[in-house]
């Protein structure tokens, strides 16, 4: 996949490349934009859940102990605002919602439960992300543009556990709000083409929840219509969280690369 992803990058970049500077028929900026976006991702998730007295529990790759697809066709919606010249507010919101059952084939502790060999484990798993951000743009050209920002990640991490039928009391649930840096880059080529390139980095620690995350972006538009362009997005995020709070003790760690299709609508 990920020779697949560095494949595709490349071929975008040499697209936008050779294609020739002609007449300025589309913007860089427009006041009111909005996304919709179909996303065929590749996912690696790791999760540790621990006791409530702190006990280390077992830590689980959903996709190899338990069965979850890697591969999984997911929506965003976006909405973006450039309300003056050099600045701009954005709205994103996503939604990974998988499932599985598998026998367990080890003994195995989440929570406080212990799982013998040969239970039917399932797995209800959900992150529902909304990205908040902010972007001032101090380099702004006739045909690229460049800016920085900030911005806050709430996520919330929803894992629902079930032994031989019966839900099993070691339910993770985490909402992290993370607030994050990016950069992005913009530049049209000839009259119907626009690249976007973006990079997104946030460390912190709130409350009792300690967070990692990168997230890259790079996509292609062709303006087929005056207020309508269609796209191929490429991106990569990366996500660790660990948490010893009341609702949940343990660990998360998530690597997604997806391409996506999307149609953007603007005015």
């Amino acid at each position: 996949m990920k020779r697949f992803v560095v494949a595709a990058v490349v071929a975008v970049i040499w697209v936008g490349a050779v294609l020739p500077l002609g007449a300025q028929d589309i913007a860089l900026f427009d006041p009111f934009n909005f996304k919709f976006e179909s996303s065929r991702v590749r996912l690696n998730t790791m999760m540790r859940i621990d006791s409530s007295s702190l006990e280390t529990g077992a830590e689980l790759s959903f996709e190899n102990d338990l069965g979850l697809g890697e591969k999984e066709s997911i929506p965003t919606v976006a909405f973006e605002w450039q309300f003056s010249t050099k600045h701009r507010l954005a709205v994103r919101w996503q939604d990974i919602d998988r499932d599985s059952s598998t026998q367990v084939l080890e003994e195995i502790r989440i929570g406080d439960e212990i799982i013998s060999i040969d239970t039917d484990l399932g797995l209800g798993f959900e992150v529902d992300t909304w990205a908040i951000d902010y972007t001032y743009y101090p380099w702004i050209r006739d045909r690229w543009a460049a800016g920085f920002g900030f911005g806050v990640r709430i996520m919330d991490i929803i894992t629902v556990f079930t032994a031989d039928g019966t839900e099993v009391d070691a339910d993770g649930s985490v909402t992290a709000p993370l607030p994050y840096v990016n950069f992005e880059y913009r530049r049209i080529f000839g009259d119907k083409w626009r690249m976007r390139a973006g990079l997104g980095w946030l460390a912190v620690t709130y409350r009792d929840i300690d967070g990692n995350q990168w997230i890259g972006r790079l996509s292609m538009e062709h303006q087929t219509f005056s207020n309508v362009g269609f796209g191929l997005g490429i991106n990569y995020s990366t996500l660790d969280v660990e948490s010893q709070g009341d609702e949940f003790k343990g660990k998360f760690d998530m690597d997604i690369d997806d391409i996506s299709l999307y149609v953007r609508v603007h005015f």
